[in-house]
């Protein structure tokens, strides 16, 4: 059984190992209904960046159950992208 908190860290480290240096993440605020990400790197330009943001979603969801989605992004430097996640509902259980 993993904490929300616990589950993010896990699942920074697992996207970080299997997708860099395309794309690394970095948490920046995590609460209760909402989770903070600062992606960074060049991306797959065949994939989309989005796509980069949705797969941190499914790095998550091996680590405990929750359904969240993202609110809003923003290129805030080259090849540097802040995404903002809505948490709509989590257990602390996987």
């Amino acid at each position: 059984m993993h904490s929300f908190k616990e589950a993010v860290l896990k699942a920074i480290g697992e996207y970080n190992h299997y997708r860099s240096p395309e794309a690394t993440v970095k948490l920046i605020e995590i609460g209760k209904d909402k989770l903070v990400m600062d992606f960074e790197g060049s991306f797959c330009k065949t994939c989309g960046a989005y796509d980069y943001l949705e797969d941190f979603i499914y790095e998550l969801q091996r680590f405990i159950e929750v359904e969240m989605e993202i609110l809003r992004f923003e290129n805030y430097a080259p090849e540097k992208i802040r995404v903002e996640y809505v948490v709509k509902h989590k257990t602390n259980q996987r």
